[in-house]
């Protein structure tokens, strides 16, 4: 990883455990960490730029770094706006050039209006960005987030969690992604879903004349 990028997280790791912004203050969600989902992100957009022209990766990384720095255990309806906040401090202390941290702030200020991806003047970058932040604990990992998650609510069945998983993570939805590479990643992170989901119903035998003895 660039040597820039680590420095980057290091400080956004140690802004949110300041801030007491790394664990979701949901109890259901303990396991969530805010600080590893930027990483994921980061991951994410490095894999959906591969290849494409045109993209100012070095704005596109580092807001994909910084988008959630201004979470706290509340009010984090508007976390961007904080997060432009403490990117902006941090740019003027690195004395990054105005041109880029501006372009970088109007990244993070606009990612959580996912609305706005098929905008006609939307920027590859917000595309991007946002598509990662969407792809992020989605398939597998939204299976293993709907479990814990049953867990920690002290669930009494297996089928609990079976409907939970129906009701979240395969749930019917729109494919939300704009670019080719990414709308693929998404279809195959729900197939992966929906089938886990039609084996644990045959496993429970879901529907069949014994489920409810």
């Amino acid at each position: 990883m660039n040597e820039t990028y680590r420095k980057y997280l290091a400080y956004v790791k140690e802004y949110l455990t300041e801030h007491k912004g790394i664990e979701s203050p949901n109890p259901l969600h303990p396991f969530r960490s805010r600080f590893q989902h930027s990483i994921r992100v980061l991951h994410w957009c490095e894999r959906l730029a591969q290849g494409l022209e045109n993209v100012d990766k070095e704005a596109l990384y580092t807001a994909a770094i910084f988008h959630d720095i201004g979470y706290e255990n509340r009010d984090n309806e508007h976390h961007a706006q904080r997060s432009v906040r403490a990117f902006h401090a941090y740019a003027k202390e690195q004395q990054m050039e105005e041109s880029f941290y501006r372009k970088v702030e109007r990244l993070i200020a606009c990612h959580s209006d996912k609305d706005r991806m098929r905008d006609a003047d939307a920027s590859l970058e917000m595309v991007l960005l946002m598509e990662a932040d969407l792809l992020d604990e989605e398939g597998a990992m939204g299976i293993v987030w709907d479990c814990m998650t049953m867990g920690n609510a002290h669930a009494s069945s297996y089928a609990k969690a079976y409907y939970h998983i129906m009701e979240s993570s395969n749930k019917e939805e729109p494919n939300p992604m704009v670019t080719k590479r990414a709308r693929q990643f998404w279809e195959e992170k729900k197939a992966i879903v929906a089938r886990f989901s039609k084996l644990l119903e045959d496993d429970l035998m879901i529907g069949s004349e014994y489920f409810d003895i």
